[in-house]
């Protein structure tokens, strides 16, 4: 009798210990896993959302997201949902068949993203992501004090850009800093041309070379940046001046005391580094941007970037919350909060921490045609240093070369992809 007990008291133990793992009782199965490169600011705004969501996740960072996840479809051991850096990985996880479609995602929960979004985070017709944390790369940063002073305006279009760099020039001013010394902001200038001298469809062909590096389109976008780079007058420190400055202190150079030009183009993060450097600079007054200006009118006001993407493995229905919750007015109004740039309309720009921030929402929003970076979406070879990145800077020293370097550009590529 008493053996008999014993074992029915183990039996029993065995039975809640299974129980409890299966409903959560031991914090495990009532939270869904997450992976992705996010630390710091960006987790904690994140936990910040799920939170709101009322869902509780197990956050994974790790800084080799491919191999992470590579290993997880070979195992079958994939976490629930992971950030993924570029739509080019949604693609690739997509046609593994790994992705669970956004079936659940309705109308209504898309009402408020340009149409750009929804084919970015698609694959075969399904909606596989949700596009989180936008960066934009198509502004031109100028201190509107000079500007006052010297009775110049904000160019529109590229023509009143060029009129603008002519006027500063006859002024005998140099118009332009560029920092030139790596290459990656030098490719950026020739991305944000192409998207609004080619269009989408041959910005996705260049991506993919479909069409040779000696394309016509291709040309043309270094000839279009050539009215700016091809005349050493207009660049601070010259030539050389322009290929020994880092990106950084060529932004810091417009918005010194005694300015050294009065134009810079990079992204809406420059922003932050020249008032770590310059404090007494403030944003909105002494800084601030215009949107880089279209060049064909049929492609409008483009805007070139980055952005995270929500992705789900799993159809758990703290999943499918969470994905749902991140195309609402409210997770975007915390992420904006906290330093993120949202591409969701709904999000009001006095949510934004501060007028820059603001200014970067409205041209982001406003546009029709988001792309990434081309040079990140292209094999390393041929989009960074050695490849695009290098070309760029041949290309400053003499546009004279272009054909030669556009030939070299082909032959790489025909090697790496």
């Amino acid at each position: 009798m008493r053996k008999r007990k014993i074992t029915g008291i183990l039996l029993l133990a065995t039975l809640i210990v299974v129980v409890a793992l299966t409903q959560g009782a031991f914090g495990k199965n009532d939270s869904i896993s997450v992976t992705g490169t996010w630390g710091g600011s960006e987790l904690d705004t994140f936990m910040k959302i799920a939170a709101a969501a009322g869902v509780k996740v197990d956050f994974n960072t790790t800084r080799d997201l491919n191999a992470v996840l590579a290993a997880g479809v070979q195992a079958k051991t994939l976490p629930d949902i992971a950030i993924l850096p570029n739509p080019g990985k949604l693609q690739e996880l997509a046609k593994q068949g790994v992705l669970k479609p956004l079936v659940y995602l309705s109308k209504a929960d898309l009402n408020n993203y340009a149409r750009t979004w929804i084919n970015l985070g698609s694959y075969g017709g399904k909606l596989y992501g949700v596009y989180f944390k936008v960066a934009n790369k198509s502004v031109i940063w100028y201190n509107p004090k000079e500007f006052k002073k010297n009775g110049w305006t904000v160019p529109k279009t590229w023509a009143e850009l060029i009129a603008l760099n002519k006027k500063i020039v006859a002024a005998g001013k140099t118009p332009w800093s560029i920092g030139a010394d790596i290459g990656w902001p030098l490719s950026d200038w020739i991305e944000n041309i192409m998207i609004r001298t080619a269009g989408p469809e041959v910005y996705d062909q260049w991506i993919n070379h479909e069409i040779a590096w000696t394309d016509p389109a291709i040309k043309k976008a270094f000839q279009v940046w050539g009215e700016i780079v091809g005349n050493p007058k207009n660049l601070a420190g010259g030539i050389d001046g322009a290929l020994a400055t880092s990106f950084q202190n060529g932004a810091i150079a417009v918005f010194q005391e005694n300015p050294k030009a009065y134009l810079y183009y990079e992204g809406d993060f420059i922003g932050g580094i020249v008032t770590s450097q310059l404090p007494n600079v403030k944003l909105g007054e002494d800084m601030d941007f215009f949107a880089f200006p279209p060049i064909e009118p049929q492609y409008g006001v483009p805007v070139v970037g980055g952005a995270d993407v929500f992705v789900a493995f799993s159809d758990k229905p703290a999943v499918k919350k969470l994905m749902k919750f991140l195309t609402t007015v409210k997770a975007n109004e915390i992420a904006v909060r906290n330093g993120f740039l949202s591409q969701n309309k709904g999000v009001p720009l006095s949510a934004y921490p501060n007028i820059v921030n603001q200014n970067s929402a409205s041209i982001l929003t406003k546009a029709e045609i988001y792309v990434f970076d081309a040079s990140d979406l292209m094999p390393p070879a041929v989009g960074n240093q050695g490849g695009l990145w290098d070309a760029c800077k041949k290309y400053i020293q003499d546009p004279s070369k272009l054909d030669s370097i556009l030939a070299e550009m082909e032959e790489l590529a025909n090697k790496n992809y």
